[in-house]
């Protein structure tokens, strides 16, 4: 009982200062505003991998197309993971359609092959910043330009952009949104604080040379997905003073929310079944330090003495969000918080649960 008790402890005061130095590090961390105030004149290329796209990617063709006017020395791949018949894309802008299963004919749709499609749309680029997309997402209006003065501004050799989630009236949605949130700003906060955890590849930049320079996915091709964490480690610890977050509103890309809880549910399953191969062991730590504080929180729904330990969870999430709210922009609803804080603990338990007893969904 008493080790049991010591092992509380040990978790609850870990949780807290993690929470408390993310929101010190978020605060911290500069925000990005352009020197200029037009697109910069850079070159660069733009990766769109995707595996059967939804009709999201007509949208996103036709925004890079009215972003892109006046660019020059831009180049845009798409370039199709083993989709179950081909893609037919009507847009206006010029873009390379590239086929997988052309340039790696070893390769099949039974593996997700992202890092694959990445490193060929790296080798058939004309110039060395690459930009990466999902196809799914919708662009913020300004992104372009806030994009191409960071790239001439900063000279970086990985930059992480902003991911969010589009906003509807759901409670899966609200609730979504505001995990996101709370992700990429504890991303950030890590990076301030120089141990990077966390980027999403849906908004993803990096120097072709960088990407050479630590051998790209060389000996990660085995891993099913990662294409953005893992890249995101090796660069950063090659270059720590060159890898970025554009802590800039008008560099966010958007995409929707997982449709149903199943949906969610197996995602996250998903993302879990990464771990074990991250070259940066912090983001362990930490997942384990976030993980074990609200699985104690979820054994107090029927173990009254761990009662009080929702009340210490409220509080922190209540403090590291009122932290990053002024970052977004948003203000958060007092009963969204709570209900967040509240049902956190019973989600993070279903994603292990299903992790751990129906790994394939």
């Amino acid at each position: 009982m008493l080790l049991f008790l010591f092992f509380i402890v040990i978790i609850v005061s870990l949780y807290v200062i993690l929470i408390w130095s993310y929101g010190l590090g978020f605060n911290k961390y500069p925000s990005y505003l352009p020197l200029n105030n037009q697109v910069a004149d850079i070159s660069a290329t733009i990766l769109i991998t995707c595996r059967n796209p939804s009709p999201q990617i007509h949208l996103l063709l036709k925004q890079l197309e009215c972003q892109l006017e006046n660019a020059t020395n831009i180049e845009v791949y798409v370039i199709d993971d083993f989709s179950d018949k081909d893609i037919i894309l009507d847009s206006k802008i010029k873009y390379r359609s590239l086929s997988l299963k052309n340039y790696k004919s070893y390769l099949s749709h039974i593996k997700n092959n992202k890092k694959e499609a990445i490193a060929l749309g790296v080798e058939l680029s004309n110039y060395d910043y690459i930009i990466c997309l999902d196809s799914d997402v919708t662009l913020s209006e300004n992104w372009w330009k806030v994009v191409s003065n960071f790239i001439q501004d900063k000279k970086p050799k990985f930059t992480a952009g902003l991911h969010r989630y589009q906003e509807s009236k759901t409670w899966l949605n609200n609730f979504l949104t505001l995990e996101q949130d709370i992700l990429t700003a504890s991303s950030i906060a890590a990076l301030q604080l120089k141990i990077p955890t966390m980027c999403n590849g849906a908004n993803m930049i990096f120097s072709k040379q960088a990407f050479y320079d630590v051998k790209g996915y060389d000996g990660l091709y085995h891993t099913n997905g990662g294409d953005d964490l893992l890249l995101y480690h090796r660069i950063y610890k090659k270059f720590p003073y060159d890898t970025h977050y554009i802590k800039n509103m008008d560099a966010v890309v958007f995409s929707e929310t997982p449709k149903t809880v199943s949906e969610l549910l197996i995602q996250r399953s998903r993302w879990i079944s990464k771990t074990p191969h991250y070259e940066n062991k912090w983001v362990n730590v930490q997942g384990g330090i976030i993980l074990a504080m609200n699985l104690l929180c979820f054994l107090s729904l029927f173990l009254w003495i761990l009662s009080p330990l929702i009340l210490v969870k409220l509080m922190v999430d209540f403090y590291f969000i009122s932290q990053i709210k002024k970052g977004y922009y948003t203000n958060y609803w007092f009963s969204n918080i709570l209900i967040f804080s509240m049902i956190y603990p019973i989600y993070v338990f279903a994603v292990v649960f299903q992790r751990l007893f129906y790994p394939k969904g």
